[in-house]
This record gives structure tokens, C-alpha cells and sequence, in this order.
């Protein structure tokens, strides 16, 4: 068995995700014949850092996030730290030629992704990012009918991620909400409802976007502070420089239109990340809120129509490796895991079926750019 050593900067939510992820793969993914090994995580807080290492079995922690990357036992580096940081480490990994797993956006800015592109354009490593929603095995089963032509050609796809984590105007002002360390929702939740659009309709080649804030200020968090966390009215505040809401009119280069959009600030969808797929033979739809249902409708002439509601099962792209059972449900940190997967396997066995890399998020980065751009100069952007 191929063993592969971890090192995860950031352990907070994502790399506690990751973490998990990577000591499913023997037990989930066994016919891998991997074994990842979690040498040693980073945290600027000590007493964090300690608590990671113990609950997740890292041989060693640190609060220098540099010597995760500089340990000669690390083949794999995951960059689950803020997003304004993401560059410098990515350039850091790329100095001692580490194999480099990042969650999105892989820059804090759209254009810091695509020179993190370019930066890794020849690397002789592995890149991979962090969109786990097509992971999903009713997403990929969405994919595969889409590409069998089960629904036909294709004519229009809405896609949106509304999400309520930011959605109390008490909740805590952090990086999270500083334009200075990247945009809101567009970069945060917007970059993954686009992959999910580019990965399933194809490239986008023309924009029209519009950017907006709903909540203009929030109480400053005390260090240490979870992002999730709460102030009160009698907090000092702090003004937020980047976006709650973003949407953008889309034309496929197949010729198919669309709507995506995203929204971090309102109440009522929790995590919200769906789409619709409409074709000249039959629709698609699916909500990660309901992960585990996929609703599909074929045309038949002369018989009643409507959708019918199919559910996960070992039918569909690696449920098998969780559960035997159709409608025994996956969930999120699941989906984490087959990414793990699918990265350890373009690694060990240099199998590209399933890579999602830097390429694929400055293809998101492109349609992102020109959001911005259409929304400053209120004009419609071709790419």
C-alpha cells in the first residue's frame, strides 16, 4: 500500500473537513491501496493547533503555517486557510515541490487565481481544488445523462447558491467581509455555483452581471472568534466592503442561456446549491439540500409527463464506497472524501478521469472577471 504524507495549513471547518476525508480513504476508498498519513497541521492558535493534532492523529502541529510545507515527510499540501493567503502559500508549495490541494477560491481575488494558473501551468505536481458539490454521485449521474443525451440538446441551465451563514446582521465582521481580502459572495459561494455550471453545461462566453450589499455593518469579532459567531447592537461596528449578493444572465457556447446567482444574506434556503438543466428532450434538477434525490423528466409523447423523483444508490458514482443501500443518504464531509479520493488517485495512479485542478478554477476565475467587469460598467461581457 502507497503511503502519502498530509499536511494541512488552517483547521478551522475546511480542515477539519479535509482531515477527516483523508482518514476515510483506507477504510471508504480501499481499492486505492493508499494510505495517507497525517504528518503535521497549522493554526495560529496554539491551544487550536494542539486540539487538531490530538483529535485528528497529526504527528506534530504548528502555528507556522511554512513549516507544514518545508517537512520533508509532506507530499501533499492542503491550503484550507483564509482566502488572502491562499498565493503566497501556493508559491510557497510550488518552491519545495509539493503536491497542492486548495479550497476555493484559489485566490482571494479572481485574477490571483488565474496566476495561480499560471504559476502551475508546467508544474511537475498535482493541483486540485476544493469543488466538492460535483461530487455529489446524483450530480455525476446528472452529468452522465446530460452527456448520453438523455434530455437532448441543450437550452438553458439556472444555477444558484443561496446560503444564510452571513444572513444575521449580528453575525461576527471578519476577513470574510473586507474587499482588501477578496470579494463576498462572489469569490465564497458564486465560484462554486459557476464550476457547477461550466462543469455541466460547458464554457461560458457571455456575462451580464450585477453585485450588491445588503448588510453594510457588522460588530467586530473577538479574537478567536468563530465566523459563525454573534455580536450586539452595542458592539463597535465595522463596514463591509465586499458583496452579499451577486447574479449574472449567462449564454453557454453551446447556445444555451442561463441565470446563475448567489446570495449570502438572506434567510430562509440554509445551503441552497442548485440547478436546473433544461434540454429539447427533458429537465434535470437537483438541490444539495436534498442531496440524496435527483429529479428527472423525459418527454414522452402521448403519456403523462412529469418529473420523477430518483434516489442514491450504488447504482451511482461511488455510493457503493459509503453504503450499500438505495436512499441511505451521504452528506457533506462524504462528498470531502471523494474528492480526497479522486486527488489521491490523479497522484498514485495518474488517473485524470476525475481531477478537478487550477485550470478548472481559472475557468471560474474568467467568468468571475467579467461579473465584476459587467457590473462596473453595466454592459454585457463576451470571453
Amino acid at each position: 500500500m502507497k503511503e502519502i504524507g498530509v499536511g494541512i495549513i488552517g483547521m478551522g471547518w475546511m480542515g477539519e473537513a479535509h482531515s477527516n476525508a483523508y482518514n476515510n480513504i483506507k477504510a471508504k476508498f480501499a481499492s486505492l491501496n493508499v494510505s495517507p498519513k497525517l504528518i503535521i497541521c497549522s493554526e495560529i492558535i496554539e491551544e487550536r493547533a494542539q486540539a487538531a493534532k490530538r483529535r485528528f492523529g497529526f504527528e506534530k502541529c504548528t502555528t507556522d503555517w511554512k513549516k507544514v510545507v518545508e517537512d520533508p515527510a509532506v507530499d501533499i499540501v492542503d491550503i484550507t486557510a483564509p482566502n488572502s493567503l491562499h498565493l503566497e502559500m501556493i508559491e510557497y508549495c510550488i518552491k519545495h515541490k509539493k503536491h497542492i490541494n486548495c479550497e476555493k477560491p484559489v485566490g482571494a481575488f479572481p485574477d490571483d487565481t488565474i496566476k495561480a494558473y499560471e504559476l502551475v501551468k508546467d508544474y511537475e505536481k498535482e493541483t486540485f481544488v476544493g469543488y466538492n458539490y460535483r461530487w455529489s454521485p446524483l450530480v455525476q449521474e446528472a452529468k452522465k445523462l446530460i452527456e448520453d443525451g438523455a434530455i437532448g440538446e441543450l437550452r438553458h441551465f439556472r444555477g444558484r447558491f443561496f446560503s444564510c451563514y452571513a444572513a444575521d446582521e449580528l453575525g461576527f465582521y471578519s476577513w470574510r467581509f473586507e474587499k482588501e481580502n477578496g470579494h463576498g459572495a462572489l469569490t465564497d459561494i458564486m465560484s462554486h455555483a459557476v464550476d457547477m455550471a461550466i462543469n455541466l453545461m460547458g464554457e461560458i462566453s457571455e456575462v451580464q452581471g450585477v453585485m450588491d450589499t445588503f448588510i453594510k455593518q457588522r460588530p467586530i469579532a473577538p479574537a478567536g472568534a468563530s465566523h459563525y459567531a454573534k455580536g450586539s447592537k452595542n458592539d463597535e461596528m465595522k463596514d463591509v466592503t465586499n458583496d452579499d449578493y451577486v447574479n449574472a444572465i449567462v449564454k453557454f457556447k453551446n447556445g444555451a442561456r442561463g441565470y446563475i446567482d448567489s446570495s449570502r444574506a438572506f434567510y430562509g434556503p440554509t445551503s441552497e446549491m442548485t440547478f436546473e438543466v433544461h434540454g429539447s428532450k427533458g429537465s434535470i434538477k437537483w438541490n444539495f439540500e436534498e442531496m440524496n434525490t435527483l429529479n428527472l423528466y423525459i418527454h414522452e409523447e402521448g403519456k403523462q409527463n412529469g418529473y420523477r423523483k430518483i434516489y442514491s444508490s450504488p447504482l451511482h458514482s461511488n455510493h457503493g464506497n459509503f453504503n450499500p443501500s438505495d436512499g441511505s443518504g451521504l452528506g457533506y464531509e462524504d462528498l470531502k472524501a471523494i474528492e480526497a479520493a479522486n486527488f489521491l488517485n490523479v497522484i498514485v495512479h495518474n488517473d485524470k478521469s476525475k481531477k478537478v485542478n487550477f485550470e478548472d478554477a481559472k475557468n471560474v476565475a474568467l467568468v468571475l472577471n467579467a461579473i465584476i467587469e459587467s457590473n462596473e460598467n453595466k454592459t454585457v461581457v463576451s470571453l
